[in-house]
């Protein structure tokens, strides 16, 4: 996650959610885990196992230990100043995955590491976004509003 990464995601669609006050649509009980990571480390982990690891090699690349979906949302909310009121449950999808996690330990042994933590990841990616009005608010129509509208208002 990061600036710049399209607004139907759940980091960006919740930030620009929260900034015009508008429902944040969690799934089921929020409590869906994934291993979240900022761009920047994302792209300096590729750059190492491109330039280091070795051929055919498989590397898994992730941030730590995974973070709930509904704390996720809450340090949004926080970072915003906005009420946890605007958190609207939502049917979760049938079959969705509970927890997203990976061994980053062949990565890991490449010499790399995240430099950004989750919450100073997080803090950049809300600021950018309240900054950035003019990249998000074009792409919150045509087809992003059409898979909102099927995603979260059945």
């Amino acid at each position: 996650f990061g600036p710049y990464q399209y607004p139907e995601k759940v980091v960006p669609l919740f930030v620009t959610n929260a900034l015009e006050d508008r429902p944040l649509p969690l799934y089921g009980d929020g409590r869906q885990v994934r291993d979240w990571l900022y761009v920047l480390d994302h792209c300096a982990a590729i750059d190492l196992v491109l330039r280091h690891g070795r051929d055919g090699e498989i590397y898994n690349v992730g941030g730590g230990p995974g973070i709930e979906n509904r704390e996720l949302t809450r340090r949004i909310l926080r970072l915003l100043g906005k009420p946890e009121s605007l958190i609207q449950p939502v049917t979760d999808r049938p079959g969705h995955d509970r927890r997203y996690a990976l061994d980053a330990s062949k990565a890991r042994a490449l010499g790399w590491a995240p430099r950004h933590s989750f919450e100073q990841a997080l803090e950049a990616t809300v600021g950018w976004y309240r900054s950035h009005e003019a990249w998000w608010r074009p792409l919150r129509s045509g087809p992003v509003t059409q898979h909102y509208d099927r995603q979260y208002t059945r």
